[in-house]
């Protein structure tokens, strides 16, 4: 048993196995989902994948002819999601970045931040900078959208929640929990170092957030037109929803 404990940055170890950690996700059904909200605004074709892991989703849209863009703050995941690109002989333009501020010369038709990505923005006006920098980065008539988990997922999954995955190569064992009273919930996954006396451990923040504070969000921002769906039903969310969707327009 180690005895010693080193905190690394987020992902810088879990990267390698997060494929393993998501493979519970249908990625089809995912992009199915888009597509069809998306088509009534007959978006064009270069869309950005802010916080895109590693590049799963944005891989599935360039085989659909989308002209990916996709950013994500861990280069450990970037470096993962370029590997897997090229194996698909597919061209798209990773690079690091944070969704807060990210910028580039381009704007965009779509942009997507899917898969818990805006949970771990923790404060107020971290997500009103979020906001205010896709609006900024999307075409006129330009689709952000993006989900977000609620308190609700959390203390029905979250609560005392422990995973252990290994296999020949290495693994981890995560350990979760919520508190209702913050919001917060905290991931730590303890990482086998290769050192008998030393193990690494990661520890992942993440914020839920009540459908009243998704749709306060929505409205103190630039955007003018919003919609917050179930992402089971794709109808209008509740305060049942375990996880919401959220579809946002850049309009005049």
């Amino acid at each position: 048993m180690a005895d010693n404990f080193q905190k690394i940055e987020p992902y810088q170890r879990l990267a390698a196995y997060y494929d393993e950690l998501m493979d519970y996700i249908d990625y089809d059904v995912w992009i199915e989902d888009v597509l069809e909200l998306i088509k009534p605004f007959h978006p064009g074709d270069n869309w950005l994948d802010i916080s895109c892991g590693t590049g799963s989703m944005a891989i599935k849209f360039a085989k659909q002819g989308k002209h990916m863009t996709a950013v994500d703050l861990s280069p450990d995941m970037i470096e993962i999601a370029r590997m897997k690109a090229t194996r698909e002989s597919l061209s798209i333009d990773f690079s690091v970045g944070n969704m807060i501020n990210f910028n580039d010369d381009k704007h965009y038709d779509v942009i997507i931040n899917l898969h818990d990505g805006l949970n771990y923005i923790l404060n107020n006006a971290d997500t009103h900078a979020f906001m205010n920098n896709s609006y900024d980065l999307l075409k006129q008539e330009g689709v952000l959208l993006f989900d977000v988990v609620t308190p609700l997922l959390c203390q029905t999954h979250f609560r005392g929640y422990r995973e252990i995955y290994h296999t020949e190569n290495g693994g981890y064992e995560r350990i979760t929990n919520y508190d209702p009273i913050t919001q917060l919930a905290e991931s730590r996954f303890i990482l086998n170092s290769g050192d008998d006396t030393m193990v690494e451990v990661e520890s992942h923040i993440q914020k839920a957030y009540e459908l009243s504070d998704v749709e306060s969000f929505c409205s103190a921002s630039r955007f003018t037109w919003f919609q917050i769906l179930d992402d089971e039903t794709l109808e209008k969310a509740t305060p049942e929803s375990e996880r919401l969707l959220v579809m946002m327009r850049k309009q005049q």
